[in-house]
């Protein structure tokens, strides 16, 4: 558990230690298209995957414990077929998916490769993690993360010496192919060595577990980036980049926990399939006491220097997002323990996909209502 949150909060940490570099040599409506072709890639992932990696994917590893290479190749097959129709329907009328989701062709283009090769690491990671193979995918995921940053900014002071435009393009170009490759090379190593691109068991099994969990997956997008698309269709994608600016310094606390959840799935599932209750509550009391007696108290001082860690990180530019932060590490609260603990942790390993999903969708509809009387009132904090 350590090596996969260590690994995942280095990942997921160099966003943050990139954010100082990023929000001084872009400007804010740059990082704004970042993060909006970001948020739509994550909402329309949730559909093209299929929601294969979620809750089943542990379950179908245990049914097929002797034929997972088989079963690996197999869906990731599936999702591929779907990334190429997904593909096609772009193709036929790119124009309407542009301006619906304010993003050119070159990155729509980026995004669509995104979805046929990207299913091919969660599946190796999450058979890694379920297999207890720490040490190659905690490696992996560090190297890559760091090789897709360096990158990135160093396109960036490319483009910005020789006054090119498009810088944002540039940023998530060099990003994201650096991320690609390894993903295709993995994405080959399975279907070579399942050799199977179709059986009717395997899809039949994953499907029946993962389609009721799409209307979750697609919920739980919506209700995390929903926010930045309104916001740049009513504000601007200046508004955007400071509030999502505001949103990667309270990732960083969040991933850390949801490094640790993820990690627990796995144990709980075998608890809960074993009807050991007394040890899922004694597991569980042991991880709430510990972010009551150490992650709290350092939770309560991030929000309360919000304002001089705008400051350090962002600089002045991104001051008002400053109480921005305040809202999101507030509302953080009540989401680890509704969406991290109650739903992943507790829900999802005990078979109760519909009860997380219907609570989901009810959150988000009333989340989309809102921010749509709200944004235009309060502007991005309103979100």
């Amino acid at each position: 558990a350590a090596v996969y949150t260590l690994a995942s909060v280095f990942s997921k940490g160099l966003a943050i230690i990139t954010v100082p570099i990023f929000t001084r040599i872009m400007s804010t409506s740059e990082i704004g298209v970042v993060n909006l072709y970001n948020s739509w890639n994550s909402m329309l992932n949730a559909v093209v995957t299929l929601s294969l990696t979620s809750g089943g994917y542990s379950a179908a590893l245990k049914e097929f414990g002797k034929e997972r290479d088989q079963y690996q190749s197999s869906v990731l097959s599936l999702t591929s077929f779907v990334a190429l129709i997904v593909a096609l329907i772009y193709i036929i009328c790119p124009s309407f998916w542009n301006g619906l989701t304010g993003l050119s062709t070159d990155l729509m283009v980026l995004m669509l490769i995104g979805f046929f090769v990207a299913p091919a690491y969660d599946f190796w990671l999450a058979r890694q993690r379920y297999e207890y193979k720490y040490k190659l995918a905690g490696s992996l995921t560090a190297i890559t993360a760091l090789l897709a940053s360096l990158c990135a900014v160093m396109i960036v002071l490319h483009m910005n010496a020789k006054e090119l435009s498009d810088v944002a393009n540039g940023r998530l170009y060099a990003s994201n192919i650096v991320s690609y490759i390894i993903y295709g090379i993995l994405w080959f190593i399975i279907i070579f060595r399942g050799k199977t691109f179709f059986n009717k068991k395997y899809w039949k099994f994953s499907l029946q577990l993962s389609i009721p969990l799409i209307g979750y997956a697609l919920a739980a997008q919506v209700l995390s980036v929903s926010d930045r698309m309104m916001i740049s269709k009513m504000v601007d994608n200046s508004a955007v980049g400071i509030y999502s600016t505001a949103t990667k310094m309270e990732k960083i606390i969040s991933n850390v926990v949801s490094s640790i959840v993820f990690v627990l799935i796995p144990r709980l599932s075998y608890m809960f399939e074993a009807e050991d209750y007394n040890k899922i509550n004694m597991l569980l009391r042991k991880v709430l006491l510990t972010f009551i007696t150490i992650g709290l108290p350092c939770y309560v001082g991030a929000t309360i220097l919000a304002k001089e860690s705008i400051l350090i990180i962002a600089g002045k530019g991104y001051i008002e997002g400053a109480l921005t932060l305040q809202i999101l590490l507030i509302s953080f609260l009540f989401s680890l323990v509704g969406g991290s603990f109650l739903g992943n942790v507790v829900l999802l390993p005990s078979g109760n996909e519909k009860k997380f999903m219907i609570i989901c969708c009810i959150s988000t509809i009333f989340n989309i209502i809102a921010n749509a009387f709200i944004i235009p009132l309060f502007g991005a904090n309103g979100a």
